[in-house]
């Protein structure tokens, strides 16, 4: 079995027993920059702070959060020593239109293949965030399992990428719209009491985009098993990922849905991580997991899917 390296930037949302249990590296550590203008190491497995208090930080929206890409030396010190272990390496990184990772994580990769030219490092941009992200390294570590070559887990998470689905809601577009992610037209939705926005991951833009708006958790989770059947395809042996941002309960009652419904073997529960959860803010809880088939363009097919659930009684 080629035991090549899973390595994601700080986009996406882990624990240290979900790294161990499928061997995917440590992401390299970023910077978040708190409201008083002070930075501090991207604490990854919130071992200083709670999610609660983290997020609980955020509902007042005078507090602005925001995160930076690791730094050059960081990502090429990374690279070069599992280049020098001999192991090829693919990377799965925020989507290139919310942050900067991508870019950095491609133009490092480039200078470590040019002094190593036998190893492979293969960057991804996963058009997604969060526990998107994470799916796309637990899928790798599955394909790694399964005995799959180097190239031809990369060719097969290059489409799996465009297959994540997103289904579940967040309480406040407004963090979003600060970051310039999402349009302030939009984000008046999630200001309005008892709408929760329901999103889709849109591969034309690489960014999250609203289908539909629930009224309240009780019709968000009626809806939301409903989608995943309607969106999942063959769901045997699919792995699934939910999070969440001061909604931990919506997200357990999500995730015993999954469970009840679906048994599935690699089931990963999981808070936001810091660096995403300072574009995201609290109030969010979705479970991420892939369909047979791409993302519809411009979500058109599941925008449908979702207008037909919201209209029934």
């Amino acid at each position: 079995m080629e035991n090549f390296a899973i390595l994601t930037d700080a986009g996406g949302d882990f624990t240290r027993e979900t790294i161990q249990k499928y061997g995917i590296e440590e992401t390299p550590i970023s910077t978040v920059v708190w409201p008083d203008g002070s930075e501090k190491p991207t604490d990854l497995y919130y071992e200083t702070i709670t999610p609660s208090e983290y997020f609980s930080l955020m509902t007042n929206k005078k507090n602005n959060f925001s995160s930076s890409i690791p730094s050059v030396g960081t990502i090429k010190n990374r690279l070069t020593a599992l280049a020098e272990a001999g192991r090829n390496v693919v990377i799965f990184t925020i989507s290139s239109k919310m942050s900067g990772g991508y870019s950095a994580f491609t133009v490092n990769a480039k200078e470590v293949m040019e002094k190593y030219p036998k190893i492979k490092i293969v960057v991804i941009d996963s058009l997604r965030y969060s526990g998107a992200i994470t799916l796309l390294a637990v899928q790798a570590s599955i394909y790694r399992s399964q005995g799959l070559s180097f190239d031809e887990a990369v060719t097969k998470l290059e489409q799996y990428r465009l297959c994540i689905h997103q289904a579940g809601f967040l309480d406040d577009l407004f963090f979003l719209a600060r970051k310039g992610r999402l349009s302030k037209g939009l984000a008046f939705m999630g200001n309005l009491i008892g709408i929760k926005p329901l999103a889709e991951l849109c591969n034309e833009t690489g960014l999250s985009q609203p289908i539909g708006k629930a009224k309240g958790y009780k019709q968000v989770l009626k809806i939301f098993p409903q989608y995943i059947e309607k969106t999942i395809g063959n769901a045997k042996d699919k792995p699934f990922v939910v999070t969440y941002s001061l909604r931990e309960s919506q997200a357990l009652e999500m995730k015993k849905i999954i469970e009840e419904k679906y048994h599935p073997e690699h089931l990963i529960f999981v808070p936001v991580g810091q660096s995403t959860g300072c574009n995201v803010g609290p109030g969010l809880a979705a479970a991420f997991y892939a369909g047979d088939e791409p993302i519809s363009e411009n979500c058109a097919k599941e925008r449908a899917i979702m207008e037909e659930l919201l209209g029934k009684k």
